[in-house]
């Protein structure tokens, strides 16, 4: 069976991966390195410690203190078109204390094994994976309060992992690189990180062992057959998977088709810095904010701008990101950047992801808009794809995440 996947990120990757092996003949067609591209923006987290959707009960009225303080590690673009003001609707809608709850239980259970599908990659390829666990460090007891009734409940709906809590004192002792502001932290000690660019290398290598290929081009026409039309060429395929992150929504958009995607830029960086940097990822609770030490330096991840375009860091961005940084480490200070990444993360409203069959377009598939949790569900993702895109057998786990839910009168979507 001949497969096309369009897009080369992590998911498609992935899924192109476990297609390959499975016997499919699979191309995969990427645009390239291009701006907006969310895979080497990732701060390179595997979490599920963290697989909670964004909306919840209180997050509302929590980000409006927030941004009245101007402390919102969020921000929605100005322009507020129709299509934006549906999804922050649906957004609302979608923090009922029954659907987050329902919510946290399908990602725990897309991400299920997700670090041990790390650890095998590693084995195959030069993967610089780090097995630190995830410090979530507050400098205020109401942060440290959140966190910690976060992991109760993620344990609640079925995390596997380990966690503690610490008081501040604790907390630097895990972390020496803390500094005295931090009140307490709670550390998920089995959570790993991952540079996303080597898990990319990784996988594109996967992908040609397999007898599968990569083909750099920019999909630019669909039609049912499967027939696409790109930069590189036109090519034919019996099955089509498109996991082209924030791009979904256009491509999709020629076949009539709309889905409820939104991007969501966060940037990142990636320095030396000077002093003591630390050596176990951070997440600063109150900011929202991601820190992963490399072998050649610290990344900084952090902000979700809804609705903007990625490309250049504005540098008064970045500087607001950098001075939330440093009340929670010592003497750490991050430097010149060696690595500055600003990436399109596809979002949805519910924050879960759309993996599934497009209604009415037989042999057209969905694998986008896992948001932050691109690295942590794509070994889940892709374990259910193949079955899905080979047979059609739809496992019971991807019922959450079926794109018909948002799919209502034929191809459009209602929050």
């Amino acid at each position: 069976m001949r497969i096309i996947v369009i897009g080369g990120g992590v998911i498609g990757l992935w899924s192109a991966v476990a297609l390959a092996r499975a016997g499919a003949d699979v191309t995969v067609l990427d645009a390239g390195p291009q701006a907006g591209f969310a895979s080497p923006a990732a701060a390179g987290w595997v979490v599920p410690a963290l697989s909670a959707p964004l909306s919840g009960p209180g997050v509302l009225l929590h980000s409006a203190r927030q941004a009245l303080h101007r402390a919102a590690p969020f921000s929605v673009s100005p322009r507020l078109t129709s299509t934006l003001l549906r999804w922050i609707v649906g957004f609302v809608r979608s923090g009922s204390a029954r659907r987050y709850s329902a919510g946290l239980r399908a990602v725990l259970d897309l991400g299920a094994g997700c670090v041990d599908d790390f650890g095998r990659l590693q084995e195959m390829a030069d993967l610089e994976l780090r097995q630190t666990g995830l410090l979530m460090a507050a400098v205020t007891q109401s942060g440290l309060d959140d966190v910690a009734q976060l992991a109760e409940a993620t344990t609640a709906a079925g995390y596997k992992g380990g966690y503690e809590i610490l008081d501040g004192h604790a907390a630097r002792l895990r972390e020496p690189a803390l500094g005295s502001a931090v009140a307490g932290a709670v550390h998920a000690v089995d959570e790993v990180q991952v540079r996303p660019e080597h898990v990319l290398h990784a996988l594109r290598s996967e992908l040609a062992k397999a007898g599968g290929r990569l083909v750099i081009g920019t999909a630019s026409r669909l039609s049912p057959g499967w027939r696409v039309e790109s930069s590189a060429g036109t090519f034919t395929a019996d099955r089509l998977l498109v996991a082209a992150g924030a791009w979904s929504t256009e491509l999709l958009a020629v076949l009539g088709v709309r889905i409820p995607l939104m991007a969501a830029t966060g940037y990142s960086i990636t320095t030396a810095g000077t002093g003591l940097a630390p050596r176990v990822a951070v997440k600063l609770v109150e900011p929202s904010i991601a820190v992963t030490p490399f072998a050649d330096g610290v990344r900084v991840a952090a902000r979700l701008d809804l609705g903007r375009p990625g490309g250049p860091i504005a540098e008064r961005r970045l500087a607001t990101v950098l001075d939330r940084v440093t009340p929670y480490f010592a003497d750490w200070r991050p430097g010149l950047s060696t690595a500055t990444f600003a990436g399109m993360r596809p979002a949805t409203p519910d924050s879960l992801p759309l993996i599934g069959p497009i209604p009415g377009h037989q042999g057209l598939y969905v694998a986008t808009g896992h948001g932050m949790l691109g690295l942590t569900l794509a070994p889940g993702t892709a374990r259910h794809v193949v079955p899905l895109v080979l047979d059609n057998v739809r496992a019971p786990e991807l019922t959450p995440f079926a794109p018909e839910r948002y799919l209502l009168r034929g191809a459009s979507w209602r929050p």
